[in-house]
């Protein structure tokens, strides 16, 4: 396996597990940040009082990535449901929203050769970190290399350790 491309598809750990393919960013970060811009023009036309921020691994230079663009939409808490009808009669599609004091909704561009996934949040809640761990990670050269690193290991596993894995080292750097 070379950390410049890992070699993953088709690995399997178990019957029911299918291999992560986690690309270097030479493969994908460019048109990733193409389709983010293309999403910013559209979601700034729709949604003029939204802040509108790329994060994910395609937004940090150098991270390692599953390929697709994570857009985090913060929007006031009194136009949160407002601007997620927008968002819904644009075509975005509603994969899960959660309640309580911070709402989230994830949506799904509908078309698009890069997988766009929209995290439309309350503006100043907790769902914030998405951009911290975004700027923790273009900050810290070390941190991202360890992020990196810990991808390539988990991608054989399948998603579901893959997303555990990632979530760990989440919580962990957004401690310190």
């Amino acid at each position: 396996m070379s950390l410049a491309f890992p070699d993953v598809q088709g690995t399997r750990l178990e019957a029911d597990t299918d291999a992560v393919t986690v690309l270097a960013p030479r493969h994908y970060q460019e048109v990733a940040t193409a389709a983010y811009e293309d999403a910013e023009l559209l979601l700034s036309a729709i949604l003029p009082d939204v802040r509108i921020e790329h994060v994910g691994a395609s937004a940090v230079p150098g991270a390692y990535s599953r390929g697709g663009v994570d857009v985090c939409v913060a929007a006031p808490r009194a136009a949160f449901d407002e601007a997620l009808g927008v968002l819904c009669e644009a075509g975005y599609v509603p994969r899960s929203q959660d309640g309580g004091d911070a709402r989230r909704a994830v949506l799904s561009a509908p078309h698009g050769d890069v997988p766009l996934t929209l995290q439309l949040i309350e503006s100043g809640s907790g769902h914030e970190s998405l951009i911290r761990l975004r700027d923790l990670l273009r900050a810290d050269p070390t941190l991202l290399s360890r992020y990196n690193a810990l991808k390539i290991a988990a991608a054989p596993c399948g998603l579901a350790a893959y997303a555990q894995a990632k979530a760990l080292f989440i919580a962990e750097a957004l401690a310190a």
